[in-house]
Formats: C-alpha cells, structure tokens, sequence
C-alpha cells in the first residue's frame, strides 16, 4: 500500500494511546485503503477527495444503524473527521471476526446441504428487512437524497460517453437494450426508497466457519436512500438465482423486485468500470471492462 507510513503516523499522532505492534495493509476497496492493527482494529482512510465526506456519513449512518440490525456492523470507536486532507482522515472500529463469504467458502457452505443455505437466507432476509425498515431519512437532510430516473439515466451517459469507445459494437447494442427496457418503464421509479446497504456481495459479508453463521457486514460506504432491489442485485451477483429463490419463499413479496434486480446486477461490471475509468484506478477499469471488449 502505497501511503501506509503515512497513515501509521496519522494514527500515531490522532491515537497515541493505540500502540502500533502490528500493521497490515489488507486488500482495500474502491473507495478506502484500510488497515488491520494489532489483528484487532480496522482503520480506513479514503483515496480520493470526495470520498471524506462519504465517510462522515457512514460514520453517522453506521451509529444510526448498528442498534436497529440484528447481524453485526463496524461500530465507530476512533476517528478523525475534521480535516480534508487525505491521509488525515479515517475512522477506526473493532474488527468484526468472519472470513468474506466469496467463492471458497460459498462452495464449501454449499456442499454441507440445502438446510445450511436456507440458515443464510434466512440471516440475510431478516439482515435486509432491518435495514430496509430505517426510514431514508433518519440521517436527516445531511443524507443524499435519490431520484432513481436521474441517477440511471446520467449513469447509462457516462457510460455511452466515456465507456463506448473501449467497447465492441455488440456490446454497446446491449447496453443499450438494457437500459432502455428499464428507463422506459415508469414503474420502475414509483418506489418508496429505502436504505439500502448499495455494495451487498459477498466480500462486504462476513461468515462464521465455525459457528455456521453470517458474522458481520462490512462497508457501508455505498449505502443511502435507495431501490431495496440493488441489495438483492449484490446477492444475485454474488450466490445466483437458486440462492434468491430461498429469500423468496422466505419473503414472497421479493417476486415483485425481481425485474429491478436482474437490471441493477446486469449493469455491476459497467459500473466497476466506469469506476475504473473516473478514477484512475486501471485494475478497476480492466475487470470491469473485459466481457465487453
């Protein structure tokens, strides 16, 4: 990690009671660096300008959050929030025990029976109606608000402007097509946002190998008001449609979202991409980008 000195004396300086035996540097996402301390705290500090204030604003939703959800969040213990310089800025928490639930261990849960799959649907159903159930305003007016139709229509433009020349021509045909099926439709933004986590797939999920359980949920830096199929839409990404058949016959209701989910899923590699691209993070842009060359 490239600025890790820099934030060790961040922390040395913001947490002189914290000592710093032992430092890791463990994957960071697409918005924050984030260290492991002492095997026992995680600290993350944001890579780009705008992303301070994103973090001012999941430390209050997580403080909003972490009394109303019945699986573990980050719980903010340590933080500098004042400044806008990068590098001086982070929040810090106790570590939340849990392996990622990613390809691994999905297998290996899946392998043990339908039973042990149905016992994660029903944590992460329970998880989502929670989070679901906190008004989209609790944050106040501090908090973003959501226009679905502005924000799909501007995405499905940066992508046509900034996206098309690295795609093929088949590709661009089916952005099109699938874009164009979902803005069409009206009912598509008579919904009543909701919070929404906005990065639900399987490396913000914690898992339990142990105990056989969901442990925790990670990075809330995406979440806001939102169209509660985009949640659902990290699931299907992540485990498939047999998976979200098991939280439809636990929450029929979810049917309905269905249409919704498949659109939001479909356009997460576009997206990945588009990241890639603004912000000048190559990785990004290549894994996003590559089924659509």
């Amino acid at each position: 990690m490239e600025h890790k000195t820099l934030y060790m004396e961040t922390l040395r300086h913001y947490c002189p009671e914290l000592p710093l035996r032992e430092v890791e540097a463990i994957e960071s996402g697409q918005n924050n660096d984030v260290l492991l301390v002492n095997a026992e705290w995680i600290f993350r500090f944001p890579k780009y300008a705008e992303g301070i204030e994103r973090l001012r604003y999941e430390v209050r939703l997580l403080n909003t959050v972490k009394g109303r959800v019945s699986i573990p969040v980050p719980a903010p213990a340590k933080w500098h929030l004042q400044s806008d310089r990068l590098g001086s800025v982070f929040v810090g928490y106790p570590r939340i025990p849990g392996e990622p639930l990613l390809d691994g261990q999905w297998g290996k849960l899946e392998s043990a029976g339908v039973s042990m799959v149905r016992g994660i649907a029903r944590q992460l159903a329970a998880f989502l109606n929670e989070l679901h159930s906190v008004p989209a305003d609790a944050l106040g007016e501090s908090g973003p608000e959501y226009d679905g139709y502005r924000e799909w229509s501007d995405l499905f433009e940066r992508i046509r402007v900034k996206l098309y020349p690295h795609m093929n021509r088949e590709a661009q045909r089916w952005t099109e097509r699938h874009f164009a099926s979902f803005l069409g439709h009206g009912a598509n933004f008579r919904i009543t946002p909701v919070l929404v986590h906005g990065d639900f797939g399987g490396s913000n999920i914690l898992y339990d190998p142990e105990r056989r359980e969901i442990s925790g949920i990670l990075d809330f830096g995406s979440s806001g008001p939102g169209d509660p199929a985009v949640d659902y839409a990290g699931l299907l990404a992540s485990y498939g449609e047999p998976f979200l058949r098991h939280m439809i016959e636990l929450d029929p209701d979810m049917e309905g979202l269905l249409e919704r989910v498949k659109f939001y899923q479909g356009t997460f590699a576009l997206q990945e991409a588009l990241f890639g691209l603004e912000n000048d993070d190559p990785e990004a842009f290549r894994d996003g980008i590559e089924a659509y060359r």
